[in-house]
């Protein structure tokens, strides 16, 4: 006779803080193509979040979006001052 047991666990809330924005780009991800993407995909989503806002964690995930924007941005710079890489 074999006997089934089911285990339920409550899901932990989501915190903001737990949740990533984006994935982080390894090490050797440090192009300056994809940093100029992952720049530009970062302001296309803050600009989209910031245009039709459904609440205000909308205008919160906007601003992180382009806090992120901005990071990547700074680093393409200096990727592109040392030649290609940051």
């Amino acid at each position: 006779m074999t006997k089934v047991v089911t285990l339920a666990r409550a899901a932990a809330p989501i915190t903001l803080a737990s949740r990533c924005a984006a994935p982080t780009p390894s090490v050797q991800d440090t192009t300056v193509p994809t940093l100029h993407a992952q720049a530009e995909s970062a302001l296309a989503a803050a600009l989209e979040l910031l245009r039709q806002p459904a609440s205000a964690a909308d205008l919160q995930r906007a601003t992180g979006r382009a806090c992120r924007a901005a990071t990547l941005m700074k680093r393409l710079s200096a990727a592109q001052a040392e030649g290609g890489a940051a």
